[in-house]
């Protein structure tokens, strides 16, 4: 072994001293030598040439992708609010900050320390992309919202922005599938097919919607479809790993069901009238409506007296009301300042120790006590000149903003101990919450609504307005008709501040008895 390695070391030099023997040891002594300098000059103009072309094609590049970026923008500057709550541009800002921008940073990194992400930049997350996929497909199906008249910039009948083309609709259907929205992911994914069709030079191949589609479709349990996607992918590109892959697991599928039958299919979870309140399409009986009326409330207090609340009733019984111009603009600017620094995901539970992230309630909140603010204290006293209810049974005010589809699917305000003969919100000590204030600080665009879908009442968000409901029953008990829900905004920023009235402290300003309802049937 050594003597071969010898050998092999001295053919090596051999080689390198014949290669090295071709050139001169000295150049300027001599014209002739100086010629092999003037050939590696033009080598390396050559190849700067090449840098500069090649330089001048990265940059020809970037300024096209910038003009990109920029015009995606461009509308924000018009009304941030209005181009960042439309669903559609969130989720492609999102993206360009996820995926885009991190191959751009990638290019422009390639021979020159220029950084375009570095760490104080403020990034979304994976999570923030595909929830705000998910949001968009839950939005779809509540509103009945068509996915072409989206790819075509409408919401509802109103051009909202540009067209997508075939590789932003691919982005949404893959990320809406990757969240688990099978259904209007392979809608999404349809839409791009019929538009790669029509694009000169797509940012997307063929090849990788047909990838998602049937993938999608087999997630969905869609096999038959599934089969004949991926069949029309493999006649594109025979040796795809995936769709081969696909081929064995989609023909054991059909076989089982051949044998077994269809895969069990859970139904659609009944939500009563929750989606025709929230699209503002329930109209209630004129026996309903016709006993309602609008007034001044003018409370006990000195001050309604002289200034008395302007009130509309919604419903008698389970007495709900809404009381208008009750926050200033100036007042809601400085409660919003207040709370947005402390804000974060909100939270659903009774207590601290038992309180989770939900999927069921997608917004951000933080808490604002009298002690922090003299306007909170105000407002406090405020509550207390509306609601009649003794303010030592308040809880905190609640700031709550819902963002991209923002929503808190139905549930109740009152609770139910945790376990038996433990009292509920046990950390305030003050039991159950008797009653509910909610400031609509924002006007909303598009959905929003507050409503409640066993009584057929929906309220949609009007700024410096308030609802105000009981949520016991006379003897304490829960009303489960006070059943609500906060509907998903569509477009707009909405922004809300919940105040909760608990039941102790409340033996004058409201007393129980042993009904549940009062026998002179009067909810106040």
């Amino acid at each position: 072994m050594g003597t071969k390695i010898n050998a092999l070391l001295l053919l090596s030099n051999f080689l390198l001293n014949c290669v090295q023997s071709q050139f001169p040891n000295e150049y300027f002594t001599s014209v002739a030598n100086l010629e092999y300098l003037l050939e590696s000059e033009e080598i390396i103009l050559q190849r700067m040439s090449k840098y500069i072309n090649l330089a001048e094609e990265k940059v020809k590049f970037l300024k096209r992708q910038k003009e990109t970026f920029t015009n995606e923008i461009k509308d924000a500057k018009k009304d941030k609010i209005k181009f960042l709550s439309n669903p559609i541009n969130a989720f492609l800002m999102t993206k360009r900050l996820v995926k885009d921008y991190a191959k751009v940073d990638a290019l422009m990194q390639m021979g020159l320390d220029v950084k375009l992400i570095d760490n104080s930049t403020i990034l979304p997350t994976d999570s923030d992309y595909l929830g705000i996929a998910n949001s968009l497909a839950e939005m779809q199906e509540l509103y009945q919202l068509d996915t072409a008249d989206l790819a075509r910039g409408e919401i509802l009948g109103s051009p909202m922005r540009k067209e997508l083309n075939s590789d932003e609709c691919y982005a949404i259907g893959s990320a809406m599938s990757h969240s688990g929205q099978y259904k209007y992911g392979v809608l999404w994914l349809k839409e791009a097919l019929k538009r790669w069709k029509n694009e000169d030079s797509p940012g997307v191949s063929k090849v990788q919607i047909l990838d998602y589609v049937a993938y999608s479709l087999t997630e969905d349990n869609m096999y038959k479809e599934a089969t004949e996607v991926n069949n029309e992918l493999l006649k594109l590109e025979s040796t795809h790993e995936r769709g081969l892959e696909r081929v064995g697991v989609l023909k054991q599928w059909l076989e089982l069901i051949e044998k077994y039958g269809p895969k069990p299919v859970p139904g659609p979870v009944d939500r009563g009238l929750y989606h025709v309140l929230c699209r503002g399409e329930y109209e209630r009986p004129v026996s309903q409506l016709s006993i309602l009326h609008c007034r001044w409330d003018y409370g006990k207090s000195s001050f309604t007296r002289i200034a008395p609340f302007k009130m509309e009733e919604v419903s008698l019984d389970p007495h709900i009301v809404i009381y208008y111009d009750v926050i200033s603009s100036k007042e809601i600017d400085k409660l919003i300042k207040l709370g947005r620094p402390q804000i974060q995901r909100s939270m659903v539970g009774q207590d601290d120790s038992v309180k989770e992230v939900s999927r069921t309630r997608t917004s951000q909140n933080s808490w604002l006590y009298d002690i922090d603010d003299p306007l909170i204290a105000k407002i406090s006293k405020r509550t207390a000149d509306i609601t009649r209810l003794n303010m030592k049974g308040y809880d905190g005010l609640q700031l709550n903003n819902y963002g991209i589809g923002g929503k808190y699917d139905p549930h109740f305000d009152w609770s139910e101990p945790i376990k038996e003969s433990e009292p509920v919100f046990k950390s305030l000590g003050l039991g159950n919450r008797i009653a509910t204030l909610m400031f609509y600080l924002s006007d909303v665009e598009l959905g929003g609504a507050t409503v409640f879908p066993k009584i057929g009442v929906g309220v949609f968000p009007k700024k410096g307005s308030a609802i105000f409901w009981y949520n016991l029953l006379h003897d304490g008990t829960g009303d489960t008709r006070t059943l609500h829900g906060a509907c998903p905004v569509l477009i707009g920023s909405k922004w809300v501040a919940n105040k909760w009235i608990h039941e102790h402290h409340q033996e004058f300003a409201k007393p129980c008895g042993l009904h549940q309802h009062r026998l002179d049937n009067k909810s106040v």
